[in-house]
């Protein structure tokens, strides 16, 4: 039984109140029968912290540096590379779920510490540079080059956060998964989404990733281009919008 002081009760919000019995409760089944923890438990840490930090004043300037403590046995079975990739993306998806901004590359890290028992985490987060010391026993991601010579911010390429999928129009079902690199819509064969509506220009418009937010830009269309039926010349996407491109209408989601 999970027991909470009425006083405490009463001076919490609904969402500070799921969120501190999401995490006694997670604990307290934890250490009761010493379960080892699962990825999926970490992701539900990642997004818990960044929605708490949404809450607060900090909305624009989420941290990105995340260091996971671990019980030993749990970080040699956890730290690995396809995980912290999920987190890393768990983390980026959560950011444009919250409609937040952050600057700066999105950073996890684990390291042991055997005062923890099996089953139990601490999550600490801070600015990137400002927490640039690695222990030894520390896995840190760091970020890949690209062949076309942009940097990402650093989430693979192959790590979609979010889709575009046409629901009206010509091309409709058409869908694109997209991450960090720039996409490019309209009707010329090299564009990364191919639009067949004679109303859409040839290069209609581009999505960028800034701030960890994917910012839909018009290339100077002839038609214009609309997000939630307003005439933009850029706009930062959330999650649900809808786009309207021509005769087109596309939707982007957090996937």
């Amino acid at each position: 039984m999970v027991i909470v002081k009425e006083t405490e009760a009463k001076t919490m919000g609904l969402g500070t109140w799921e969120s501190y019995l999401a995490n006694h409760i997670e604990g307290f089944f934890n250490k009761k029968f010493s379960s080892s923890l699962e990825t999926v438990e970490l992701m539900n840490g990642m997004e818990r912290e960044v929605r708490h930090q949404a809450s607060g004043k900090k909305r624009q300037d989420i941290d990105t540096a995340f260091i996971f403590s671990l019980n030993p046995e749990d970080y040699h079975r956890l730290c690995a590379r396809r995980v912290i990739e999920d987190l890393r993306t768990t983390a980026a998806k959560q950011i444009i779920l919250q409609d937040c901004a952050a600057d700066g590359v999105i950073t996890v890290r684990m390291e042991q510490d055997e005062r923890l028992s099996r089953g139990v985490y601490k999550l600490r987060c801070g600015r990137s540079d400002e927490m640039e010391d690695v222990s030894a026993n520390t896995l840190v991601l760091q970020k890949r080059p690209s062949l076309d010579g942009h940097v990402p911010l650093n989430l693979p390429a192959f790590h979609a956060m979010a889709a575009l999928t046409v629901v009206e129009g010509p091309d409709l079902d058409a869908y694109l998964e997209i991450g960090e690199k720039q996409v490019y819509i309209g009707r010329r064969d090299k564009n990364e989404f191919i639009l067949t509506d004679t109303n859409a220009s040839r290069l209609h418009a581009w999505i960028s990733y800034e701030h960890h937010r994917h910012v839909l830009y018009d290339a100077q269309s002839t038609n214009g281009t609309f997000v939630e039926g307003r005439r933009i010349d850029s706009c930062r996407l959330q999650h649900g919008d809808t786009i309207r491109i021509g005769m087109t209408v596309l939707r982007y989601e957090v996937i």
